[in-house]
């Protein structure tokens, strides 16, 4: 069906090729983490990975992969989907973060428990209502739903529990 290219010859792998790869990476498909931008370099590049560190360690130094930049606006846009903090947590160390790292992203967040509270709340009442949930399977179902999304228990309960002429 299609022809193969029989006499193509293995690329050679330099510096400069592992380098130029992460570089078109980035210009591709946006930011990444050290620690994925390397995981994918050794990948490619597994018959010999000693230019894979120094073109990582390169790009850190010019400053065009910068971990804690990045964490921060992926710390923002996730806290503005209504995702509580141990989901932020758990998503950034998916990323390849630090857990220093994702400690400060999270602590940056100008955020209260009134603040999680109310997006608890929005959460709950797009997928169960405004009411109160009194039956006992709904409202296991409505916890895990609220748990999973990143919140703590104590403020998913009180979230279900919540009825709409009260004030928090």
């Amino acid at each position: 069906m299609y022809k193969r290219k029989q006499d193509t010859k293995p690329q050679v792998i330099s510096y400069e090729r592992v380098k130029s790869y992460m570089l078109w990476l980035i210009e591709r498909y946006g930011d990444y983490s050290a620690k994925k931008l390397l995981q994918k370099a050794n990948l490619l590049f597994k018959d010999d990975t000693q230019f894979n560190e120094p073109a990582l360690a390169y790009l850190v130094e010019r400053d065009i992969v910068n971990d804690l930049r990045y964490a921060q606006r992926l710390t923002i846009s996730f806290s503005e989907k209504n995702i509580g903090p141990n989901k932020i947590k758990e998503k950034l160390y998916a990323k390849g973060f630090s857990s220093q790292i994702i400690d400060e992203c999270v602590s940056a967040i100008e955020t209260t428990d009134e603040d999680y509270f109310d997006k608890a709340l929005i959460l709950k009442i797009r997928k169960f209502g405004v009411e109160p949930i009194d039956d006992l399977k709904l409202k296991q179902k409505a916890l895990r739903h609220l748990i999973t999304k990143g919140f703590s228990y104590s403020i998913a309960n009180k979230v279900i529990s919540h009825s709409g002429e009260e004030d928090h």
